[in-house]
């Protein structure tokens, strides 16, 4: 079964602000929370290494745009 790559996000949780979430492209599901944006980073760089697809993660800033793309 091959899912193909896929692009996880890094953004601060829109609800209170004081969490930040790591999602998949497309789907509204947050997949973890954190405190820092440092650990959702690298939770997300984890996810991308388990795969070993070509997948990627994206990092927002507060401000919601994009940060970096990894």
């Amino acid at each position: 079964m091959a899912e193909g790559k896929v692009v996880y996000h890094v953004s601060k949780r829109e609800n209170d602000g004081r969490e930040w979430k790591v999602f998949i492209a497309g789907s509204s599901k947050v997949i973890k929370l954190f405190p820092t944006q440092k650990e959702a980073e690298a939770y997300a760089k984890e996810l991308v290494k388990k795969r070993n697809d070509g997948s990627s993660y994206i990092v927002h800033g507060l401000d919601g745009k994009m940060k970096a793309k990894k």
